[in-house]
């Protein structure tokens, strides 16, 4: 046998047998993410005395990237004749941070007013 022919029918047996795997996926993998979310209930609910610490670290770090988002860009001295960078806008990034920073707190005060929502 060729060495190319020997590699394409070995390749071809690799893709066919990862692609026999798929099928898994209307059983095993549905199983599979029920027990990891079971798993992941009880580990957020170990991490609930250190939530205080998330909420501060939280807001650190929005506090940080508003510092970034927001502070003055320097002025660029330029020679005359010479090529210099454009200012860039911030305005994405701004947008960007105040959507994150809206849903954070949303999911911050979550477990607080979730006692007064209707249960149907």
């Amino acid at each position: 046998m060729k060495p190319f022919r020997v590699i394409v029918t070995s390749g071809g047996s690799l893709i066919t047998a990862l692609l026999s795997c798929l099928p898994l996926g209307c059983c095993v993998f549905p199983a599979a993410f029920s027990f990891l979310g079971a798993g992941g209930l009880t580990f957020a609910m170990a991490l609930m005395p250190y939530r205080p610490y998330f909420v501060a670290l939280t807001a650190l770090f929005l506090g940080v990237g508003f510092y970034f988002a927001y502070r003055p860009q320097p002025a660029q001295q330029c020679a005359p004749g010479a090529a210099c960078a454009t200012q860039q806008s911030r305005k994405l990034q701004r947008v960007s941070l105040w959507v994150i920073a809206i849903l954070t707190l949303a999911l911050l005060a979550f477990p607080y007013v979730l006692p007064y929502l209707p249960v149907t």
